[in-house]
């Protein structure tokens, strides 16, 4: 039985020439999409050497109602595709009609209805597996435990007054604010929110990482070790940490690398505050100890120990651990089951880029799904949560 998705997709296909785009148009015309078109990227002007464009309307129908794992299947599809012939693509949703009106101009290489590619659109779509129902999360690690009391006072950032803020820049401009910022964190309390935003706008705005963003990351590190922390502020912190160290631009930039290298350098320290931390921090600290098996090693016990003592399933901890352990075989097995019911999995694992950088990626989508609680950093980001 078939099933017509809410949405249509819109692909978006660039291409170095016109030959790799008329094959990317055959290959989107044979797969059921609705509408295809193709021409120059700058219309009228389809001079040599010139880059084209093809777009394609997914209007369905899918094997079933699991709309967000069909999509993701085809998705993968065109990535692919865009790749072998060259070239890169975009994509973006909208109810049809909305998606039909806006579809960019082009030569119409096809122009049907969804139920005209009905059989050619589901002959594509059963070459790819439907997805396993995930594991029943039982654990309760969303959730922090209550505070004792709301703040536990200012906390001391040893030189802060040390690093050249005012050459830096953020976001927005020179970094002269970050040490404000900083200390507003440092002071917690009800201010905590705000400071939160403040840092995550300016210093890591939109996942972009700047000049001020390495330098930072010891100052954030001393926050999260204090023991007078609230549990949920340190959490928001150790999240904050594993995201800045993982999600990253493929190949990562030059303050990626950077940032992500002092989140290594501090790692140790960073660990000592194991013995003392609830269990969903502890979930986060193994997370990052995944960025580096060497320091993780000697933690590896008490990190084992920890996941037994949490009940049932948890595809994150598992993965985190045969990290830990750079335990390669194991790691590949569990991204492969996992790849089986999460949508971010199979294309993070066909991305570009370093092996383990690809894994450290399929690990946050899996701790996102498992771990953030609604925070002070939102919702789980990727709204992944099962």
């Amino acid at each position: 039985m078939s099933h017509a998705p809410r949405l249509a997709t819109a692909f978006s296909i660039e291409l170095p020439d016109e030959a790799s785009a008329r094959r990317a148009a055959e290959l989107l015309t044979e797969r059921g999409h609705t509408v295809v078109r193709v021409g120059p990227r700058t219309p009228g002007v389809p001079y040599p050497g010139s880059w084209w464009r093809v777009t394609g309307l997914d209007e369905g129908p899918y094997p079933s109602d699991d709309e967000h794992w069909w999509m993701a299947a085809e998705e993968r599809f065109i990535a692919g595709a865009a790749g072998d012939l060259g070239g890169g693509y975009a994509c973006t949703q909208a109810d049809p009609e909305t998606a039909r009106r806006f579809l960019p101009e082009g030569e119409t290489v096809a122009d049907r209805t969804a139920a005209e590619v009905r059989e050619a659109r589901l002959a594509a779509l059963c070459l790819e597996r439907a997805r396993v129902p995930a594991p029943r999360i039982l654990h309760h690690l969303k959730v922090p435990e209550p505070d004792s009391v709301l703040t536990g006072g200012p906390i001391p950032l040893a030189g802060l007054d040390d690093v050249p803020w005012a050459s830096l820049t953020h976001a927005y401009g020179t970094a002269e604010d970050v040490p404000e910022m900083l200390t507003r964190l440092a002071a917690g309390g009800e201010g905590w929110s705000a400071a939160m935003a403040a840092y995550f706008s300016a210093v890591v705005h939109q996942g972009t990482h700047y000049e001020s963003t390495p330098p930072s990351i010891g100052f954030l590190v001393q926050i999260a070790k204090a023991p007078r922390l609230p549990a949920r502020h340190r959490l928001d912190l150790l999240m904050g940490l594993a995201h800045m160290a993982t999600d990253l631009c493929h190949p990562p930039l030059p303050y990626e690398i950077q940032t992500r290298q002092e989140i290594v350098r501090h790692l140790p320290g960073l660990l000592d505050v194991w013995p003392d931390v609830s269990g969903p921090s502890r979930a986060w600290l193994v997370v990052l100890a995944a960025h580096v098996p060497g320091t993780a090693s000697v933690r590896l016990s008490e990190f084992r120990a920890f996941r037994r003592s949490v009940e049932g399933p948890s595809p994150a901890l598992d993965l985190a651990l045969a990290m830990c352990a750079d335990d390669g075989d194991a790691v590949l097995d569990l991204t492969l089951d996992a790849a089986s019911w999460h949508d971010e999995v199979p294309r993070e694992l066909a991305r570009p880029g370093a092996l383990r950088d690809r894994q450290m990626e399929v690990l946050l989508h899996l701790a996102r799904a498992e771990f953030s609680p609604r925070s002070e950093m939102g919702e789980s980001e990727t709204g992944e949560d099962r």
